[in-house]
């Protein structure tokens, strides 16, 4: 059902462009990108171009209009719908158009899910009818290697040091990390790459939560960034959505400690602790040193309490997600 964004760039490149193109995912930048792009390709005129954003409910009959219409003096026509969240009526509308689209034009349609929902009607055709695309969240690693990728493009290098404290700092949004790219390549100029002390020096990004950030504050047992880091991802998307996605994470990050604990009482070495449980040699520099410091029974005993919140909001219909968990984290980090 999904189809690798790399491919269909290449198609873009030959100039062959399908019907609809689904962009589904939390990476909002990395959608913009891609439809940014696509325009680059099509170059339609502002005849033959049609952008909707905002609030869509009401609006999918407009969008259909916009799409049936045949381009002017052009090859092809393309509709954009930027608005991630259609309402029931427009995604059945939608994907009723879908069952037999117009050839000459090229729809765009943005959703923030975080997965792929076989269910959805909506998905389900256009997948059949074009392309679906999911744009994952960057992780860390993934995030310095594409800088490093970007820098070369852009004539120059950054040091892995440099890269890895981009991420530390701005997070792992990719629309953030190459405006501040650009400007650490501009204090670098005379430089041979750009290192540390460059990225130090121009620093200046509105930073957006790190979906990573918060396995790493509850394995250090930080309880006041913990929980303010909660607060942003509540107010980031849909809280109960982002609390089980919370619940899983620190579920993980737990058993990884329980798991690293146990391999270090049976004799193996921190560099084989390291490789099997792929930790970073950046990013958890502090990850042994503190684990020494938590009893395997301390950790038995937090990996209770995860499943016995995960057990608690899948039975009792009546919680608050959010706040069960905001009492999980201080239950784990106060002790």
């Amino acid at each position: 059902m999904e189809t690798p964004y790399a491919a269909l760039v290449k198609e873009w490149q030959a100039g062959r462009f399908r019907p609809v193109y689904y962009f589904v995912g939390e990476d909002a930048s990395a959608r913009n990108e891609a439809a940014t792009a696509l325009k680059a390709a099509v170059k339609p005129d502002g005849f033959n171009l049609a952008d909707f954003s905002g609030d869509l409910a009401g609006g999918a009959a407009a969008v259909i209009s916009e799409a049936m219409t045949l381009p002017v003096f052009a090859d092809r026509r393309l509709v954009v719908v930027e608005s991630p969240k259609l309402p029931a009526e427009a995604r059945s509308a939608l994907a009723a158009y879908l069952q037999s689209p117009n050839p000459s034009t090229t729809l765009v349609l943005f959703s923030e899910e975080r997965k792929l929902d076989p269910r959805d009607s909506l998905l389900k055709a256009a997948a059949a009818a074009g392309a679906v695309v999911l744009f994952k969240p960057l992780r860390e690693e993934e995030a310095v290697a594409r800088l490093q990728a970007e820098a070369r493009r852009a004539g120059k290098t950054i040091s892995p040091d440099a890269a890895e404290a981009l991420v530390a700092e701005a997070g792992t949004d990719w629309a953030i990390l190459k405006q501040e790219l650009e400007k650490a390549a501009l204090f670098a100029a005379q430089a041979p790459a750009i290192g540390p002390e460059h990225v130090a020096a121009c620093l200046g990004y509105q930073k957006s939560v790190d979906p990573f950030a918060l396995p790493r504050l509850v394995q250090s047992r930080q309880l006041k960034a913990a929980l303010a880091h909660l607060q942003r991802l509540f107010q980031e998307g849909k809280p109960d959505d982002q609390a089980f996605r919370a619940l899983n994470q620190i579920g993980s990050a737990v058993q990884k400690q329980l798991r690293a604990k146990r391999m270090l009482r049976a004799g193996r070495s921190e560099s084989e602790v390291f490789s099997a449980l792929r930790l970073h040699s950046y990013w958890d520099r502090d990850y042994l040193p503190f684990l020494k410091r938590i009893s395997e029974a301390r950790l038995r005993r937090d990996l209770g309490a995860c499943l016995e919140a995960e057990v608690s909001l899948k039975s009792r219909s009546w919680l608050s997600a959010p706040q069960e968990i905001e009492r999980l984290v201080v239950d784990l980090c106060s002790r």
